[in-house]
């Protein structure tokens, strides 16, 4: 008999409405349900926007798309289409929630544009401390990094620190995950205006890396498919195999099943998915869903095959904070 799994749809309507700030609890009034939040006092044309998932304007996103497809060459796990979704979906817990830091900066020639987005998971506004840590979405195949334009880095991070310390003078950002040798890490430790500090992280081996071993049966039929009209019934076939087949299967998990579904539609619209379904005799037994342009896709979720990802760089956490604190200015974005 084959299981049966209820699907509850996952994350907070946009239009559900968010609890008041304590009095007390300033990590409560980094985001705002109302207006966003403008660092008036930036220095050098910098604004920061902190933006909850269901604040983000049509206009800020698609400025992020382009910013993300010029600098990281359309990867997947760096679109809103995959972070903003994840967050939409993610569960608060214990945290503070997740929020995006969006750097701007005006040029020579007056025009405003957007140079960088740092995903961010709040501390708890009780027991949380000062540092705001850089916020890895669930159903990633890998660490993903923040996006910022060609040598804004440490403008940029400068600025969401300066924003971020007029409610917590001491305010720090933690970045995990990091490539090691990578121009991110490079850039930041070259920045005189900025303490960069190497945190300890524990060695471990990503998901991605595994290979199942077992049995494989023949393929008889071997499936791609990439037309929007066609993803979602094989997201639904993906999804079964999954139960069926895999060590951690999607479906018990209402918010991870939301999120892959919504992903796929979005990804599917701009024509940057394809899902692998491989058959024995009628029966579906592998299977693959692929994000990116055609000749670049990359496994986001497989199941039974033989294909690992791809091999990742060596790792370092860092902490990045302003060399002198900030004065508070008071909570920010208050009604």
């Amino acid at each position: 008999m084959q299981p049966r799994f209820t699907i509850i749809q996952g994350g907070l309507p946009e239009t559900a409405p968010r609890a008041a700030s304590p009095e007390g609890h300033p990590w409560l009034s980094l985001v705002t349900d109302e207006t966003p939040i403008v660092d008036l006092l930036a220095r050098r044309g910098w604004r920061v926007l902190l933006r909850r998932p269901s604040e983000l304007r049509d206009a800020e996103i698609e400025e992020w798309r382009a910013l993300a497809a010029r600098r990281t060459g359309l990867d997947p796990f760096s679109d809103p289409d995959f972070l903003v979704t994840a967050a939409l979906h993610l569960p608060l817990g214990n945290t503070g929630g997740v929020a995006f830091a969006m750097a701007f900066a005006t040029g020579e020639n007056g025009i405003e544009r957007l140079r960088g987005v740092i995903p961010l998971a709040l501390p708890n506004p009780i027991w949380g401390g000062s540092a705001v840590s850089l916020w890895q979405a669930p159903l990633r195949p890998r660490p993903v990094e923040p996006v910022f334009d060609d040598g804004a880095a440490g403008d940029a991070v400068e600025a969401v620190l300066g924003h971020l310390a007029r409610t917590k003078p001491s305010a720090a950002l933690r970045l995990s995950s990091l490539d090691a040798s990578g121009d991110l890490v490079t850039a930041l430790r070259a920045e005189a205006r900025l303490r960069v500090e190497t945190r300890q992280a524990p060695a471990a081996i990503p998901e991605a890396q595994f290979v199942t071993l077992a049995s494989r049966e023949t393929v008889s039929c071997a499936e791609r498919i990439t037309g929007a009209d066609a993803i979602r019934d094989a997201v639904e076939r993906f999804l079964l195999l999954d139960a069926q087949r895999s060590r951690r299967p999607i479906l018990p998990d209402p918010a991870a099943a939301s999120t892959l579904r919504v992903v796929s539609r979005l990804f599917a619209r701009r024509g940057l998915i394809e899902v692998e379904l491989n058959s024995a005799w009628g029966d579906v037994v592998s299977g693959a869903i692929r994000l990116g342009r055609e000749g670049e896709r990359v496994i986001w979720r497989s199941v039974n095959l033989d294909e690992a990802g791809p091999a990742q760089p060596r790792t370092v956490d860092i902490e990045v904070s302003l060399p002198e604190p900030v004065a508070p200015a008071g909570a920010v974005g208050l009604a």
